[in-house]
């Protein structure tokens, strides 16, 4: 705790604005002698709004740091000189924008304004990418903003919309940011963008947990005068995909003062709906409405007496064919506002924040034939909040000395900046929400449990010369008296064909959380009518940042010279993450399972007598024969109770809600759904059945804080039971840079240092290769008096003949593995064939080598991740050749944090040995690495076009990939997991052609090809290859 204190306040002392600093600068001089404009004034608009401004210094410069992207004019003004404004003035996303002015001597009334034209050839080409401006982004035909992304060089996409890959990296590496915070959630509309950058190589510093590229987008601010607009968009007549949009804004001043606006507003609101949200490229088949009508009415037919599902004898006649897929409606709602303050000359606030809300149906696997009438639904909101204070510290570009020379240090300033993020997720049958023993309800099986009689035998007198016959009990026989389909699922009650010839329990085939799959599938492929989407989950992601960043400019020998732009700052964020999600169908079959579970198989209590039966017994004469009868009274006994396992609860539960005593059977199928809950269960015996997935949540689905790794294995509650709360997962990471970006003989030079700190926060295997702590070889030779042969280490890991053995097998360092007398194996098959293998475990005693045990001490199997620090060098030049043609290139290092398969839940360690198959996260993986390079060439063709050539390499290591631990203690054997074990490398280069507007065309055209070799594409690629591969 002192540790991230410490660190906390390290971090809140400076920190990491994660925008690009963004700049413009020129010079001012007179339009006829050429001049400098000493100390004239230049003043920066937005939307009508002063936004600042500076003074030109002894040599007629002037610098503006530290400004928002977008759209600007500017003007310039000086005493007895025509004032001059340039509009619509595109200021790049970190780069180093270059203005300048001549104006003419004079006064007039009204300003003379200038459009400006964008260079056709950047100067400062240190970054590479595309940035787009509003206007640009407007009159593009897609609203997606990675459609837009995927229109740069180097960047793609699967399909219009999807994941963005960047030079070839995985999708996963590429990082969003909104007005400067990285981001996580929903984008904004494209209606509120005033800018858009994609970077595709030549990463700033500043920009770091990122190794594909960075996509930044800067929002639209408020205007001068008030004013608003409004979009109203339908495919409804044209098209059967149901879109439909609509968009409203509003923007202005909300105070001024002096004709100035010291604050304004602007907010956004946008609605859509799609009853396709992906219109499919090829045709789309689904049963007719009158072929489901008839298959929900009679979903089962028979062979014989055999059940088999109707609808594998549907025809062709019987499916249709559609442009469009049933049921994949999608609604959303956004909303975008931003306010900023102006609060003195050289101080400004921002509030910027936005909301979200969606419903998403979607189309399960296998259900598009049959079952798309109930496509479940994912519905999600949330919110993102944005604080930036700027405070610039004076230009100081007139304060220098007597000999003409600008201050040393000008336009310094620094900004602290405040994020927070929240999104919530749910997921569930529609039909069902959150009442989850509706999920698997059939009906109401009436079972009654009866005395079993049988017929006794006692011989009476010394010569057995008469036998007495009577009835006895025995136990108690499941009967089943009647059968009423339920109200919850009418169309799975008609999976039942034999409702009126069953005479036992077990002749339902299909039973309260029981579908065979033989029947809910069509030809294995399909999935039957009226199944239930077996999944409610939920799941909520919250997002901390404190940003600052400091920035100056260094001119040691004048304007003239070169000018340092030194940047640095630090950076704290934490992420929250949260899950739960339950299967519900198979809740009826636990409360099965334990309703009874004290009681089964246990015997009669024959001190306990419930009641009598009257009847009659027989008594024999054996030597002549006669029977008689006598009066006879038959106990019935009640039940033996054992108490359960000491984590069980639902048999007590269950009982005193419906008041039966624990010696008497419960008839769990008998009772109506709403009466169940879950917890009338305890955590294990949810957890047993594999129905539970959670963190961050208890096992009841409630939200957890202040919970550690180490009290899944120690709570209980006020009963002594164990709960097994899981903490959220709550990764942190820190970061610092500092970088200088300078010019030296026209030449542009960015020079940057970053170190990042990532700390997964959470407990980690000692050792992938055995749930408990195994030997070291030092240990076992102190211990045994053994020696180790000489290559052997000391941290090397024992592996014995036998269990707890003393005679050394193997020796196994990482994933390298030794014979005894320390040579080198190929790998451990070459030393145990296919046979168990015994480590040397640190603990002898069995019981506390138990992680289910209620006294197990984590401290054994378990240690602290160990926070990875990475320190990357980032190099970029800018060689302006002339006017017309650049050369640039860049040198990058480039680290990300794991970006998946990371969370391992305690709860998979405690099913370690019994967990099945499944592929196993890796809580222990290290950051994933990339080296890039790129070279480049632009060069001016035209007036109105120009063209970039550029070629690039990039190193991919330590990517994520799946892989097997072989050669792990009995029973689990063989596990498969994630490591950082892919390489992989990016060869490529990209032509671009921009032609500007002439007359009513302009033109982008880019062309990229790449060669990637390496082992995976995602981090499962090698999850098919066999276990020995």
């Amino acid at each position: 705790m002192a540790r991230h204190l410490l660190l906390t306040i390290l971090f809140l002392m400076a920190g990491l604005l994660a925008e690009a600093q963004t700049s413009i600068q020129g010079s001012v001089t007179d339009a006829e002698s050429g001049q400098p404009i000493l100390f004239g004034t230049v003043a920066l608009y937005k939307n009508g709004v002063l936004i600042t401004g500076t003074e030109t210094d002894f040599d007629g410069y002037y610098s503006v740091t530290e400004i928002d992207p977008g759209t600007y004019e500017i003007e310039f003004s000086y005493t007895g000189y025509q004032s001059l404004r340039i509009a619509n003035v595109a200021v790049l996303a970190g780069k180093a924008n270059k203005l300048d002015a001549k104006i003419s001597a004079g006064i007039t009334i009204e300003t003379i304004i200038v459009k400006w034209t964008k260079p056709l050839v950047e100067q400062d080409n240190t970054t590479q990418g595309q940035t787009l401006t509003s206007e640009e982004i407007k009159n593009l035909p897609t609203r997606n903003v990675n459609a837009i992304v995927a229109l740069t060089a180097g960047a793609s996409s699967s399909d219009e919309g999807g994941a963005i890959s960047i030079r070839g990296s995985r999708s996963n590496a590429t990082n969003y940011y909104i007005d400067g915070v990285r981001t996580s959630g929903r984008s904004i509309q494209k209606s509120e963008i005033e800018q858009l950058q994609v970077i595709t190589g030549g990463v700033e510093a500043r920009y770091g947990d990122v190794t594909g590229g960075i996509i930044s987008l800067t929002t639209k601010g408020p205007s001068e005068k008030f004013g608003g607009g409004a979009e109203l968009e339908t495919s409804e007549p044209f098209d059967n995909y149901g879109h439909n949009l609509g968009t409203l804004n509003f923007s202005g001043p909300l105070w001024k003062k002096a004709g100035e606006t010291i604050l304004g507003y602007r907010i956004a609101g946008q609605f859509q709906q799609d009853r396709e949200d992906d219109p499919p490229a090829t045709t789309v088949y689904h049963a007719s409405d009158q072929t489901l009508a008839d298959l929900e009415a009679n979903p089962v037919s028979l062979i014989g007496a055999t059940p088999f599902p109707a609808a594998e004898s549907v025809t062709n006649s019987g499916i249709v064919a559609t442009d469009h897929r049933p049921n994949e409606t999608s609604t959303a709602y956004d909303l975008v506002g931003k306010i900023d303050a102006n609060l003195g000359r050289n101080v400004d606030v921002t509030f910027s924040g936005s909301y979200f809300n969606t419903a998403n149906q979607f189309t399960p696997g296998g259900w598009n034939i049959y079952n798309f009438r109930n496509n479940p639904t994912t519905n999600s909101d949330g919110f993102r909040t944005n604080f930036r204070l700027r405070h610039r510290l004076g230009t100081a570009t007139s304060g220098g000395d007597e000999s003409g020379k600008g201050a040393l240090i000008q336009n310094a300033s620094y900004i602290l900046q405040f994020g927070y993020e929240k999104s919530n997720s749910s997921t569930s049958d529609k039909r069902h929400g959150d009442r989850y023993f509706d999920y698997g309800y059939i009906g109401n099986f009436d079972l009654s449990w009866e005395p079993s009689l049988q017929f006794f035998r006692e011989d009476i007198g010394a010569n057995a010369d008469t036998s007495l016959f009577y009835l006895g009990l025995v136990g108690y026989t499941r009967t089943l008296n009647s059968y009423t389909p339920g109200t919850a699922n009418p169309v799975l009650t008609r999976y039942i064909h034999n409702a009126s010839d069953a005479t036992n329990f077990n002749d339902f085939l299909v039973q309260n959380g029981v579908m065979p799959s033989t029947l809910s599938n069509v030809w294995s492929l399909y999935s039957n009518v009226g199944q239930v989407y077996n999944s409610n989950s939920k799941s909520s992601f919250d997002l901390y940042t404190f940003n600052a960043n400091t920035s100056f400019e260094l001119v040691p020998g004048g304007s003239g010279a070169a000018r340092h732009n030194i940047q640095f700052g630090l950076m704290y964020e934490e992420r929250i993450s949260r899950a739960y999600n339950v299967a519900p169908y198979g809740l009826w079959t636990v409360a099965r399972l334990h309703a009874n579970e004290h009681i089964t198989g246990t015997g009669l209590d024959s001190s306990n007598v419930i009641y009598y039966i009257d009847t009659v017994a027989y008594q024999l004469d054996n030597f002549t024969g006669e029977i008689d009868t006598l009066p006879w009274q038959i106990p019935i006994y009640a039940n033996n109770v054992v108490v359960a396992g000491g984590d069980n609860l639902f048999y007590k539960n269950v009982r005193e809600k419906f008041g039966v005593p624990l010696n008497a059977y419960f008839n769990v199928d008998g009772v109506d759904p709403n009466d169940l809950s879950l917890d009338m269960f305890s955590a294990r015996e949810l957890n047993d059945q594999s129905l539970l997935s959670y963190y961050g949540y208890d096992y009841l689905g409630n939200q957890l804080n202040g919970i550690t790794f180490e009290d899944f294995f120690k709570t209980v509650d006020a009963n002594g039971i164990r709960s097994f709360p899981v903490p959220a997962f709550r990764p942190n990471y820190q970061s610092a840079f500092i970088q200088d970006k300078f010019t030296f003989k026209d030449v542009i030079f960015r020079l940057g240092l970053r170190v990042d700190r990532f700390d997964a926060n959470t407990k980690v295997l000692k050792d992938p290769y055995s749930l408990y702590d195994i030997m070291t070889a030092g240990d076992f030779d102190a211990r045994f008096a053994a020696t180790r042969p000489g290559n052997i280490g000391s941290t090397f890991k024992v592996y014995v003949t036998s269990e707890g053995g003393e005679s050394v097998q193997a020796y196994r360092d990482g994933d390298t593995w030794y014979h005894p007398n320390g040579t080198p194996a190929n790998d451990g098959t070459e030393i145990f064939g296919g046979g168990l293998v015994f480590p040397r475990y640190t603990v002898d005693d069995g019981t506390q080598r138990d992680v289910t045990n209620a006294n197990f001490d984590p401290d054994i199997s378990f240690e602290d991740y160990k926070p990875q620090i990475n320190w990357m060098p980032r190099l970029a030049f800018s060689f302006p050749i002339s006017d017309e043609a650049n050369f640039f290139a860049h040198y990058d290092i480039l680290v990300q944090r794991p970006p998946s398969n990371t969370f391992v839940s305690p709860l998979t360690y405690f099913y370690w040995e019994t967990g099945g198959s499944d592929i196993r996260n890796n809580a222990n993986l290290r950051p994933e690495r990339t080296v890039d390079y790129e070279v480049g060439f632009q060069q001016k063709l035209s007036n109105s076009s120009a063209l970039k050539i550029s070629a690039y390499y990039k190193e991919l290591r330590d990517m994520i990939q799946s892989r097997y631990i072989l050669h792990v203690p009995a029973p689990v054997n063989q596990y498969q997991t994630y490591d950082n074990l892919d390489f992989a490398t990016v060869k490529g280069f990209s032509i671009a052609y921009d032609l500007r507007r002439t007359g009513n065309v302009s033109l982008g055209l880019n062309y990229t090809l790449q060669f990637a070799d390496g082992t995976g594409s995602d981090a499962n690629t090698s999850s098919g290859l066999s276990s020995r591969g």
